[in-house]
């Protein structure tokens, strides 16, 4: 799996966003996510987590682009991107907690 689409609602619009594993480690993995005229490279702990079996949730990081303004519209926008990653992850790299 290197690349796949994630579905969101933005402003009542239903929107497909293309996302790519840009870099995957043992600690880290970075995700390009494009939009239509920019794109949002964010960085999580979830192999980390994973290979300790954690149950603390994932930690994201904005590493390259930004949201054009702060407004409550497009942070729950970056939520819902970020849930979305998460579970699609989560199904692509599963792991058990026990």
């Amino acid at each position: 799996m290197s690349d796949f689409d994630i579905y969101i609602t933005y402003g009542n619009k239903p929107y497909t966003l293309r996302a790519d594993i840009a870099y995957h480690s043992a600690q880290i993995m970075r995700i390009r996510v494009f939009g239509k005229t920019s794109s949002l490279l964010l960085e999580n702990n979830y192999p980390l987590l994973r290979s300790q079996k954690s149950k603390k949730g994932i930690q994201w990081k904005i590493r390259e682009g930004s949201m054009q303004d702060g407004s409550e519209k497009n942070s729950r926008l970056l939520l819902h991107i970020m849930e979305q990653l998460e579970r699609i992850i989560k199904k692509e790299f599963p792991y058990s907690v026990e």
